[in-house]
């Protein structure tokens, strides 16, 4: 039952409802990353928009829009990387106290870590949605890892009055545990940016321009890959792969595109060798962080992406709509996108790198079925989008006001 019966005097009729939302996300980087086209939305339809989160940055490039000018109030507080209980108590205590301070309509908050350390001392007094990019305890191999997360996330269950999920599997699994407060998006999860990711937008002759910088020669093979550099991504495979390739095979025009960064907190899966590999081969160019992930996928031949586990990856989508096909992992998340020779190739659960070595020369060799499934990748498009996603987050705020009179 919604805690909020305070709101029926704020305002008299839903006419005259300006809402005032506070977004509750651990970090700066993926609040412009992933919320930022919902924030503006709400904010240039006159509701009022806060943020809490922390003041880094893990996905890492500049701001998409003048947040502050446009009248996003941010309030910075640092979430804890770890579960250190005790860190965990006083930052929530923290956060309850400045959700008090703003006085919100409604919350809702992203991430497993956003949500736990945000009703860790109490369930705020508002409407309170979570949205998981993905539950974590189901994919979990190691037993009392796997018991942790579990207590943990049921424990988050309980104390929102929405969950939201991105993917089919997560939402067969948490609708038995709460049939009646869990939900999935009619949109696919975040969603991308579909003026920015359009393969025809994009001039040969900076496409050229591009390559020509990256010495990537007409001949050349480019593979991509993006997302953070850690093992559970299947960064390590992806190298170890190309290593594979470039070394002992001899296929010396096959490229690597990395575009992200290491996270200190998570391993690469890289020995020595093999990270001084990645870090100085002709054969690899580490592009960092960028907005200007489109352009690189235009120059790109194959999308490989081998991660163990996601929510709904929204750089799966990008790459589909930028018209490159996906080898990525049978799993929770990709396997939502990705239909196997359709618009990529599905590999197993966790490949090995003899599995991804075989996929990526399949088309390399056949680039007959690789146009095919190019051609297919850009099918559904515009089902991506990330207008959808904010036309539905916001129909859910207001569907969720009235739910308690608003």
């Amino acid at each position: 039952m919604f805690a909020c019966v305070q709101i029926l005097f704020k305002v008299l009729n839903m006419n005259d409802v300006v809402m005032k939302i506070l977004l509750i996300i651990t970090d700066y980087g993926s609040f412009n990353n992933f919320l930022s086209e919902l924030a503006v939305k709400l904010v240039n339809t006159n509701n009022e928009v806060h943020v809490i989160c922390s003041s880094d940055k893990v996905i890492n490039f500049s701001d998409k829009y003048s947040y502050t000018n446009l009248g996003i109030k941010f309030h910075y507080i640092d979430f804890p990387r770890s579960f250190n209980l005790f860190k965990q108590i006083l930052i929530s205590k923290r956060i309850n106290k400045k959700i008090n301070e703003i006085d919100p309509y409604l919350i809702n908050i992203h991430f497993t870590t956003g949500i736990f350390t945000t009703v860790l001392w109490k369930k705020p007094k508002y409407i309170t949605i979570g949205t998981f990019h993905g539950v974590g305890y189901p994919t979990i191999k190691a037993k009392l890892r796997r018991t942790i997360f579990k207590l943990v996330e049921k424990f988050c269950f309980k104390r929102l009055d929405q969950i939201f999920l991105l993917n089919q599997s997560d939402y067969n699994i948490v609708k038995q545990i709460h049939p009646h407060k869990t939900f999935i998006y009619n949109s696919s999860g975040v969603g991308y940016d579909i003026k920015k990711f359009d393969p025809l937008i994009i001039p040969e002759e900076t496409k050229e321009d591009l390559s020509h910088h990256l010495q990537i020669k007409h001949n050349d093979f480019v593979l991509v890959f993006t997302g953070r550099f850690t093992a559970i991504k299947g960064f390590n495979t992806v190298i170890k792969t190309v290593i594979s390739l470039v070394n002992e095979l001899r296929y010396n025009n096959i490229k690597l595109l990395i575009i992200g960064g290491e996270d200190p907190i998570y391993t690469t899966g890289l020995s020595t060798e093999e990270t001084k590999f990645y870090k100085n081969s002709s054969f690899i160019k580490n592009i960092g962080f960028t907005p200007d992930v489109n352009l690189y996928l235009s120059i790109s031949d194959l999308f490989v992406f081998p991660s163990e586990k996601e929510g709904m990856p929204v750089c799966i989508m990008e790459a589909l709509a930028m018209g490159v096909p996906v080898i990525t992992s049978n799993s929770r998340g990709c396997n939502d996108l990705i239909e196997n020779n359709f618009n990529g190739i599905l590999l197993s659960e966790k490949p090995s790198v003899d599995e991804l070595s075989a996929a990526i020369l399949k088309l390399y060799h056949n680039r007959f079925l690789l146009k095919k499934l190019s051609v297919n990748a850009q099918l559904r498009r515009t089902d991506y989008s990330r207008d959808k996603y904010v036309s539905d987050q916001i129909g859910i705020y207001q569907n969720s006001l009235k739910v308690v009179g608003i």
